[in-house]
């Protein structure tokens, strides 16, 4: 999926209890780590055959959430270890496997037991530039921003209406590109 539905996504997972938990620093962590997977992308700096082979792998991966969770948790809970360490592993490891999972829902496979297994799975019942979904929850994400008091319902909503749509897109699959797509890869990949 695209960097908007990635970052909304954690901040909804944030909204749903743990912002109100450990406060701002949980819809932060899950934020970041919703996005932190494509740090692979960087390999296009290197060329597009080593992106297209690396790209979706390790950080991707169930080893990846774990081990970059681990080692990022060392980095924002480094004033009280003994306080916030597993916590902010935690958060971590879900925010990138929330990342992978909406991953998988597109077209490029994913192996997401890597070093384990080379299977690599994908669903593909969506774009990666789905706009509808891009939409709902970016417009949600705003809301439960400006609406601070009620983020646990509207972040409800967000999650009922994505996967009541991803319900419907399961029987009516639509995983072709998008016109998100082409402007984002586009610009990019020029």
């Amino acid at each position: 999926m695209n960097p908007v539905v990635h970052v909304t996504m954690g901040l909804h997972i944030a909204n749903l209890g743990f912002h109100q938990s450990y406060g701002p620093r949980a819809s932060l962590i899950l934020a970041a780590a919703s996005l932190f997977p494509d740090i692979d992308s960087l390999m296009l700096l290197v060329s597009r055959e080593s992106y297209a082979q690396h790209h979706r792998v390790f950080t991707h991966s169930l080893s990846g959430w774990l081990i970059c969770g681990a080692m990022l948790a060392l980095l924002t809970a480094a004033p009280d270890l003994k306080r916030w360490y597993l916590i902010h592993w935690g958060l971590w490891s879900l925010g990138m496997a929330g990342h992978t999972a909406a991953d998988l829902i597109t077209r490029w496979p994913i192996p997401v037991f890597y070093p384990f297994s080379a299977h690599r799975w994908s669903f593909a019942i969506v774009s990666w530039g789905d706009g509808l979904l891009t939409a709902l929850w970016m417009v949600l994400a705003i809301a439960a921003a400006v609406f601070a008091d009620h983020r646990l319902p509207i972040s409800g909503v967000a999650w009922g209406l994505g996967l009541a749509y991803l319900g419907y897109r399961t029987v009516v699959p639509a995983p072709g590109s998008s016109w998100l797509s082409r402007v984002w890869f586009g610009f990019w990949m020029r």
